[in-house]
């Protein structure tokens, strides 16, 4: 049950403590059943009022009274009268069997009158069932001629309802611990509800950085948990705006102060130091791109759109092959749209093959298409990367080698932008070992599919 959410767990809970109940209530049942069979061959109620049909008569008129008066009860009552009542209205479509049945225990004549009936109970006024709902509390309402011409009437109910109809009690009693399962079910999962609307709108949010307001409704402390993951999300998305626009002010400010040094290393005569002080602007200056653009990848910009992956890598393979640069490119043309921003899909390809053609010795990309994802491959025949370093790359400031020399280690933010827009993008970055020596970089990007 690892993978089940809350609100499943709670409905299998319920559902399999009920269908254990009633397994082992029908158990109780079949065996109950098996070592009472051939017992009681007849239903206890028509054998009850065939076994009264021939007493009354056989006693002396005057005695009948006396027979009613002794099987009657509150379940059970018995009267007889001149001639049938007025009102009585037969159900012969659903005891039809059982009038037969009666009529066979009576005995003789053939001719006897004999209609069976159900009928609400008082409280409903005693009227025809005519709704499932009027089972409820039903009666059973027999009209059998006696031989004198006069006409006996009885009216059970009770267990002996269910006993006619054929409906066992324990029936009954699961259809209604179902309905409940049922009602119980539908609440659980009402109220489970605004915990999965919760983890939707964090997950929405963790890939946007953008607030993602989640209505308050629910239980006490499941209102109070939505409000308090509602200002949280406010927080961290101005946090990291925040964070957006002083690192784009920092960054703008020091491309201006770099600007004077270049100028002012012009005028300075050709020379080995010089020329170490350009390097040096070359390497700040781009590590304030790097930094700008890890900041702009954790905050979501513009909304995601149709690109054609395919498009974006054959660009900049060619752009790195027109520097001299040892990169080619093979797989699927395309066009492969994917959903994301091209800005975006472009620094990942970007980054990815200068990584491999700067310490790899050269980039093998290749793209392969799926019916769902599309896969981008970067290929090196570097020194590959260990297996327990491979989740630390992706990490800030992060790098393989210790000097913060560009030409050796970077600035270790290159892979981190990398996963930050993939993931962003609802897809995943991975990184394997290559067949014959070097590092794989695999990036699989949902396929973006018209409808």
């Amino acid at each position: 049950m690892g993978r089940i959410r809350i609100a499943s767990r709670l409905v299998l809970i319920i559902v399999g403590a009920i269908v254990l109940v009633q397994v082992l209530m029908a158990g109780v049942f079949i065996a109950e059943y098996r070592r009472s069979a051939g017992q009681f061959s007849e239903t206890p109620l028509l054998a009850q009022i065939a076994a009264l049909t021939q007493a009354l008569e056989r006693v002396p008129a005057a005695d009948r009274d006396l027979v009613l008066r002794a099987v009657s009860n509150a379940r059970f009552s018995a009267e007889i009268h001149p001639q049938p009542p007025t009102d009585f209205d037969r159900s012969a479509l659903l005891l039809s069997d059982r009038e037969q049945r009666l009529r066979a225990l009576i005995g003789p004549p053939d001719s006897r009158l004999v209609a069976l009936s159900l009928v609400t109970n008082s409280e409903r006024g005693t009227q025809k069932v005519t709704r499932l709902r009027d089972l409820v509390g039903a009666r059973v309402r027999a009209i059998v001629g006696l031989t004198d011409g006069s006409v006996l009437e009885v009216e059970a109910g009770g267990e002996m309802t269910l006993r006619v109809l054929g409906i066992p009690a324990g029936l009954l009693a699961s259809i209604f611990g179902f309905v409940v399962a049922l009602i119980a079910i539908i609440a659980v999962r009402r109220e489970t509800r605004p915990l999965s609307e919760l983890t939707a709108a964090v997950s929405r949010f963790g890939a946007d950085i953008e607030p993602q307001p989640v209505a308050e409704r629910g239980a006490p402390d499941l209102r109070s948990l939505t409000r308090a993951v509602n200002a949280m999300q406010v927080r961290i998305a101005d946090l990291v705006r925040n964070r957006t626009i002083v690192l784009g002010a920092i960054s703008h400010d020091l491309r201006t102060y770099v600007t004077r040094l270049r100028l002012r290393l012009e005028l300075l005569p050709d020379s080995e130091q010089r020329r170490k002080a350009e390097t040096d602007l070359d390497d700040m200056q781009a590590l304030m791109d790097d930094a700008l653009a890890f900041a702009r990848a954790s905050f979501a910009g513009a909304p995601p759109e149709p690109i054609d992956l395919a498009a974006i890598v054959r660009r900049e393979c060619e752009t790195l092959r027109a520097q001299g640069r040892n990169v080619s490119f093979s797989g699927d043309t395309g066009p492969l749209q994917v959903r994301g921003t091209a800005a975006g899909l472009a620094r990942v390809v970007a980054n990815l093959v200068n990584n491999a053609a700067a310490y790899g010795g050269g980039a093998e990309v290749a793209l392969n298409a799926g019916p769902q994802n599309v896969t981008l491959w970067v290929e090196d025949r570097g020194p590959g990367i260990p297996a327990s370093e491979r989740e630390r790359v992706f990490e800030p400031f992060y790098r393989l080698e210790a000097s913060r020399n560009r030409e050796k280690g970077g600035a270790g933010l290159g892979l981190t932008i990398v996963r930050q827009i993939v993931e962003s993008l609802g897809g995943k970055v991975a990184i394997e070992d290559r067949p014959g020596g070097g590092t794989g970089v695999s990036v699989t990007l949902p396929r973006f599919v018209t409808d």
